[in-house]
């Protein structure tokens, strides 16, 4: 069944645009659109389409406001935030609300392909988990369960891998984002589904207790100032592998899902001369994005 997009933008000439490249890289086909957040809430609730992308300014209601209500409403679909605006405690609250990705203003072709194409894989990926685990652990019933031990370490194996493909694994902080991502994806209630992480706040907490159990005494502030400079490193290396091959499979499929593609962009024209300040990172984004990695990767 082909995807079905629902577009929600006051300016007509971004809906245009946004349905004229879906339709062009055969990546669904676009139900209903709307100018307004009231609008928006009413048909998305009807319709019930697969992926909603919502600008974040809009009258009557804002984006933000229109995911907060529709995800109240046991709403189903997947959202892009399309935004020009840069305030970082903005994105936040979007993210909060249940954002999936943000795609920036202008529009670039490739960050919309690639955003939409991500979201596609973690919304069929969620709905095919869901509707068959029941069935799974029926047919698993007779095999043997493997030990907490193997759990982990095949757990932590997979996250490694992820995380190596971003050449970070000499990094200070690459010990604490392995363990943060076990501590996150293990205490979920379906751990091979993708779930939002807590507040980073929490997540930074919840690997200081970790180290506290084991005996090691770390605070918070360090383990943010280290994984900090291990993402930043990861952004780093992904902007050097986009500059030396921008068609990669790595640098397509990991730069607008651990990062906001125009950061990957500033980064690149930053190590290109072109910029005096280098791409931004949220911390947030980079764990939930390697958390889809490795749901789709489980379930493959």
């Amino acid at each position: 069944m082909e995807t079905r997009f629902y577009i929600a933008d006051d300016d007509l000439s971004i809906q245009r645009i946004l349905e004229s490249i879906i339709e062009k890289h055969h990546l669904g086909f676009v139900i209903g659109t709307a100018t307004d957040g009231k609008s928006t809430v009413n048909e998305v609730a009807s319709l019930q389409p697969d992926i909603v992308l919502v600008d974040l300014l809009m009258p009557h209601i804002d984006g933000i406001g229109v995911v907060s209500m529709l995800n109240k409403s046991k709403c189903n679909s997947s959202f892009i935030m399309i935004s020009q605006v840069d305030s970082s405690d903005m994105i936040a609250a979007a993210y909060e609300k249940g954002i999936e990705f943000f795609i920036n203003k202008p529009i670039n072709v490739v960050e919309v392909v690639s955003v939409i194409k991500n979201v596609k894989e973690k919304h069929s990926l969620t709905k095919m988990l869901y509707s068959f685990e029941s069935a799974v652990k029926i047919m698993r019933g007779n095999e043997p369960v493997p030990s907490k031990s193997e759990g982990q370490d095949y757990l932590k194996a997979n996250i490694r891998k992820v995380l190596a493909n971003l050449g970070i694994s000499g990094e200070a902080g690459y010990q604490d984002l392995v363990e943060m991502l076990y501590l996150l994806i293990s205490r979920s209630p379906h751990p091979s589904l993708y779930t939002s992480s807590p507040k980073m706040s929490e997540a930074y907490e919840l690997l200081k207790n970790h180290y506290q159990h084991s005996g090691s005494l770390i605070n918070t502030g360090t383990i943010e100032q280290r994984i900090r400079r291990t993402i930043k490193s990861a952004l780093n290396n992904l902007a050097h592998r986009g500059l030396e091959d921008y068609h990669d499979d790595i640098f397509i499929r990991y730069s607008s899902l651990l990062f906001e593609f125009s950061e990957v962009r500033r980064e690149m024209d930053y190590l290109k001369g072109k910029q005096k300040s280098s791409g931004k990172i949220s911390v947030r984004k980079f764990v939930d994005g390697i958390q889809i990695l490795l749901a789709d990767e489980s379930a493959s």
